[in-house]
C-alpha cells in the first residue's frame, strides 16, 4: 500500500475511521474489521473522543475497542493511532472546547481509553474566540509530557492554522503538521453538509495545502457511497443525496465510470485514488461496516491517477460555486 510521512510518522494511504466501533459495531465486529484492514496492508486507525458520545453506552468506546485491539494483538510498534479531542458539546453552535483545562480532560480521557499515547493528536474543531496563542502552548505541553508525537487540525481553516504555525515557529514550539478535513471528488460545502462547523476543501483551502505541502487527512472521501451507488444503479441513501447529490457531482460520476471502465478498475479505486494522486500528500479515510466494504475500498490502495487523470475527473471547474 502506498503511504505518506507526517513529521516522520508513516501513514497507510488509506486510514479506517472507526466512529462506531463498540457502540454501532460489537466488538468482536469492530476486530474483525481491524483485523481485514491490516491484513490488507492497512496501519492507520482514525478515532476521537467524542466518537458515538451520542448514543446509549457510546461514550469513549471507539477509542477503547481500537486500544483493546491494538494492545491484544500486539502491533503497537506496526500501526498509527489518531486520535481528536476538543469537540464542542451539543447546541454550542460547533465551537471547539480548546480552554487549557478542557483539552487536558479530553487528553487524559483519551489516554485512559486507548491505554497508550497516540501518534497524532488532532483538535477535532476550531473555536475562534480563542487564541491560537493559548492553543499551541497547551498542545507543546503535551508533546513535551509524552502524551501524543505529533499535533495536527480536523476542522480548522486555512487561515488559523497558518496563525497558529506562524506563532509556534516564533516561540519553537511544535506545529501542526496535518490538517483533517472533509475532501472527496464529490464536491460539498458546509450549507450541504448541514454543519457549519465542517471544513470542506475548497479553492482557497486547496491553495493553502499546495503551497505548504501540509499531509491532508479526507473523511467522507467516498462521499458516503454516492458514487459506488450511482455506478451500481442502487438509489442513493438520505446522507449521500443531501450531502452530495447535485448537477456537478453526477457530471463527476459519469467520468469516474468512464475512467473506471478505461482502466479497467473498480469505481472505489477511481475515487479513492484521487485523493491519494492528488497535488500534496494526502490519505483517504474510509468509514467502512462491513468485511466486504473494506476488501472493495482496499482494492485501490495501490492505484495512483495521472494529474490529466485527475483533472478529467474534476470536470471544468474544480471548485464552482454550486446551484442544486
Amino acid at each position: 500500500m502506498k503511504t505518506l510521512s507526517v513529521a516522520g510518522i508513516s501513514l497507510s494511504s488509506l486510514v479506517l475511521g472507526t466512529d462506531y466501533f463498540g457502540s454501532g459495531l460489537s466488538k468482536d465486529d469492530s476486530f474483525r474489521l481491524m483485523d481485514a484492514f491490516f491484513a490488507a496492508g492497512g496501519t492507520a486507525l482514525d478515532t476521537a473522543r467524542m466518537y458515538a458520545s451520542w448514543l446509549p453506552g457510546g461514550d469513549g468506546m471507539s477509542e477503547k475497542i481500537v486500544g483493546a485491539w491494538v494492545r491484544e494483538r500486539g502491533l503497537r510498534d506496526s500501526v498509527t493511532v489518531i486520535t481528536k479531542g476538543g469537540h464542542g458539546q451539543k447546541g454550542d453552535g460547533g465551537l471547539g472546547r480548546l480552554r487549557r483545562e478542557e483539552l487536558s480532560q479530553d487528553i487524559s480521557e483519551s489516554l485512559d481509553h486507548l491505554g497508550f499515547a497516540p501518534d497524532i493528536y488532532l483538535l477535532h474543531r476550531d473555536n475562534v474566540n480563542i487564541p491560537v496563542e493559548d492553543i499551541m502552548e497547551t498542545l507543546h505541553s503535551f508533546v513535551k509530557a509524552g502524551y501524543t508525537r505529533a499535533i495536527g487540525a480536523s476542522n480548522w481553516r486555512a487561515d488559523r492554522i497558518a496563525a497558529a504555525n506562524a506563532y509556534a515557529r516564533s516561540r519553537n514550539l511544535t506545529p501542526f503538521v496535518t490538517s483533517e478535513i472533509q475532501w472527496s471528488l464529490a464536491y460539498s460545502d458546509g450549507e450541504m453538509q448541514g454543519d457549519p462547523s465542517l471544513v470542506c476543501m475548497d479553492g482557497t483551502e486547496f491553495e493553502f495545502y499546495e503551497k505548504t505541502a501540509m499531509p491532508v487527512l479526507a473523511f467522507s472521501s467516498q462521499a458516503k457511497g454516492f458514487f459506488a451507488r450511482g455506478a451500481s444503479g442502487e438509489a442513493q441513501n438520505s446522507k449521500a443525496e443531501s450531502r452530495f447529490d447535485c448537477p456537478l457531482n453526477r457530471e463527476r460520476l459519469r467520468r469516474v465510470i468512464a475512467l473506471a471502465e478505461r482502466r479497467g478498475l473498480p469505481v472505489t479505486a477511481v475515487v479513492l485514488a484521487y485523493i491519494t494522486s492528488n497535488r500534496f500528500p494526502a490519505a483517504a479515510l474510509i468509514g467502512c461496516k462491513k468485511l466486504e466494504q473494506v476488501a472493495d475500498s482496499m482494492r485501490g490502495a495501490d492505484v495512483t491517477l495521472t494529474p490529466e487523470e485527475c483533472a478529467f475527473l474534476e470536470g471544468d471547474f474544480r471548485f464552482p460555486t454550486l446551484q442544486k
